[in-house]
């Protein structure tokens, strides 16, 4: 696991003008054969600085929507659920990269907690990733059942799966490759304690795993 930072960005948007300005064109006078005339230059850097102010304008007014986690050699953006604060002080005490409280939660509970580590990629086989993990929470529980768990991201292939036995764990895990030629593959965990995840935390996991989105490399 890579250590990494944490910080706020905009999405690029262009908004119809709401606040009422009327922006007006000004037709420029015919100069005086004597005059030097404006340059083609002069015009398109005028406009230039002019675009830019109104992109920079524009960006001011927009309200961050998407959490930036990095590391060394990664980038990956991701939208934190309403009701959810995302946290990378403590995300190595977890063994992740990132960590998701839920608000209102006691900040040492784990109830809740979305998860979120980047792993160094062995290959394309992500069902093996998933199986490993299986694997090593069979040898914690050897009562522990497994079924699917519906998610998806439109960008990446996904597998998810929910480990757990009755009245003692449910953990919800979900890979996120991000195809061939990446070196990464991302885990998705969530721990619900001794009962299964509310709806409210389900949609939470869920939508986190959606957004999930690598930048870097």
């Amino acid at each position: 696991m890579r250590n990494c930072t944490v910080e706020q960005f905009h999405k690029k948007k262009r908004h119809a003008n709401s606040n009422g300005e009327v922006i007006r064109q000004v037709k420029l006078a015919s100069y005086a054969p004597n005059r030097a005339r404006v340059s083609i230059a002069e015009r398109f850097w005028a406009c230039l600085i002019a675009f830019c102010w109104i992109i920079q304008s524009s960006l001011a007014q927009q309200k961050p929507d998407q959490l930036l986690v990095y590391g060394d050699d990664f980038i990956f953006g991701i939208k934190e659920p309403p009701g959810w604060k995302g946290d990378t002080a403590s995300a190595g005490n977890f063994q992740s990269n990132v960590i998701l409280h839920e608000t209102g939660q006691p900040f040492k509970s784990v109830q809740g907690l979305i998860r979120i580590r980047v792993n160094d990629k062995v290959d394309e086989n992500t069902s093996a990733d998933l199986e490993e993990d299986a694997r090593g929470y069979r040898a914690q529980y050897p009562k522990v059942q497994f079924k699917d768990l519906s998610v998806r991201n439109a960008r990446y292939s996904c597998l998810a799966k929910v480990f757990f036995v009755p009245g003692v764990s449910y953990e919800y895990v979900a890979y996120v490759n991000p195809g061939a030629g990446k070196p990464f593959v991302f885990s998705v965990s969530m721990n619900s304690q001794k009962m299964e995840a509310s709806g409210k935390e389900i949609e939470a996991y869920k939508s986190v795993v959606e957004s999930l989105t690598l930048l870097k490399p």
